[in-house]
């Protein structure tokens, strides 16, 4: 079974600053014209009332320093809600730089026969990508750089056979790596006339560990299977993903089993690459492009031997 392949990428620094803004109200205008209309009403009462003139006057005044503090006072409201909204802003923003870059950190795959993985990073957060094979049971891998991303249209049909035996309690699985539109067929023997064993086929490896906590639930995995004697299972394989054809054993004796997989997978169209490294050294690297980005596929296409 092929090893995983370590990708590592560097990132773009970046900061981002954080402005507030306040508004002032000069209230000198208000005042004026609200003095202008209570004259007015004034002068339309000295006649009639000239006992209170002294009290309006006080009255006024005191409205008019009311006037005045209240637009103060929105004034602060005002700057204490935008200093909000910046926190807000900026904390979200380190958030989002830590969540990409950490997206964007050093990863492992690992690939099988005939596969193909598009790998997209950002520009803006990536300013390059390395991979580097750490074992060499697989020859074939290939890293292709393109302008846009490649079409997922080159079908290609692998076959391999499996011969192992599982323990009482136990599992065997094996890997690979499927994009979408590929379809696992799978032919089985079990070489018990009593025994029967568990055969799933789960997407990625929290389906497989939820599997194992609960062998006998069937809604964990993509396709779950009581097989016994000689048989035959298929599945469509519908998100590019990490799938594993495992084995499970509950009975209290060892039980062997042969598998024959039969896999027509879909790999990236790299006709148009603008460049090829085929791991001589087994490491190789390359650039993105900035700021409109560039697609990266890496290939697997020899054969591999597995051993379970």
């Amino acid at each position: 079974m092929a090893q995983p392949d370590q990708i590592s990428v560097s990132s773009r620094d970046h900061s981002a600053a954080a402005a507030s803004s306040s508004s002032n109200h000069t209230s000198f205008p208000v005042r004026e014209e609200y003095d202008h209309d209570h004259d007015q009403r004034l002068r339309q009462l000295e006649f009639r009332q000239p006992e209170i003139e002294q009290q309006q006057r006080e009255y006024i005044e005191i409205s008019n320093r009311g006037n005045y503090f209240g637009f103060n006072d929105v004034a602060s409201v005002r700057d204490d809600t935008w200093s909000c909204v910046v926190v807000v802003l900026t904390f979200w923003f380190f958030v989002s730089m830590t969540m990409i870059l950490g997206v964007y950190g050093a990863m492992s795959l690992t690939l099988g026969p005939k596969c193909s993985v598009l790998l997209q990073p950002t520009p803006i957060f990536v300013q390059s990508i390395k991979v580097e094979q750490l074992y060499d049971t697989n020859p074939g891998l290939i890293l292709y750089g393109l302008y846009t991303s490649p079409p997922l249209d080159v079908a290609e049909t692998w076959n391999r056979t499996l011969n192992f035996s599982v323990s009482p309690d136990s599992h065997k699985d094996i890997m690979y790596f499927l994009n979408e539109g590929s379809q696992i067929n799978i032919s089985y023997r079990v070489n018990s006339p009593i025994s029967s064993v568990f055969l799933v086929i789960a997407q990625g490896s929290e389906s497989l560990s939820q599997w194992l906590e609960n062998p006998t639930r069937p809604n964990t995995t993509l396709s779950w299977n009581v097989i016994q004697g000689s048989g035959f299972v298929q599945q469509s394989i519908f998100t590019s993903a990490s799938y594993y054809v495992a084995v499970g054993n509950l009975n209290s004796e060892e039980v062997e089993v042969q598998l024959t997989l039969r896999v027509r997978s879909f790999m990236y169209n790299t006709t148009e690459a603008y460049y090829k490294c085929t791991f001589t050294d087994s490491k190789c690297s390359l650039s993105i492009l900035f700021p409109n980005g560039n697609a990266v596929v890496l290939n697997s296409l020899g054969p591999e031997e597995v051993n379970l």
